[in-house]
């Protein structure tokens, strides 16, 4: 997979799954490099695969300890806003505290290319 922009619009309309969670390795994660091979999607070294960071909490939970380490906690939380407000349901604290992993992931894309969802 090369490093390619990707758009506000674009992270927002992207489905939880292999794609996006290889969008987080690269820009988010620090990974270089990932290597298709059939279904599966590789790191650098080859051995290692990408987590699922889009569908699994623990791994999206290792996304936003990086957003931390990268100093973008602030607009990581206004991303995060923007994805949950998406929904177009009534949103509360809860709402925020409980974001699924695919809305953290993206909130996550969103803070590193400097976005917040509203284009």
């Amino acid at each position: 997979m090369s490093e390619r922009v990707i758009t506000n619009a674009e992270i927002l309309a992207e489905p939880p799954g292999r794609e996006l969670d290889a969008y987080i390795a690269i820009k988010v994660m620090g990974f270089k490099e990932i290597t298709i091979v059939g279904s599966h999607y590789f790191t650098d070294p080859i051995d290692t695969q990408v987590k699922p960071y889009s569908t699994d909490i623990s791994a999206a939970w290792e996304v936003e300890e990086q957003i931390k380490e990268l100093g973008l906690t602030v607009e990581y939380t206004g991303s995060l806003k923007q994805v949950v407000l998406g929904t177009g349901e009534y949103v509360g604290m809860f709402d925020f505290i409980h974001a699924t992993a695919e809305q953290r992931c993206k909130a996550a894309l969103l803070a590193v290319i400097g976005g917040s969802g509203n284009e």
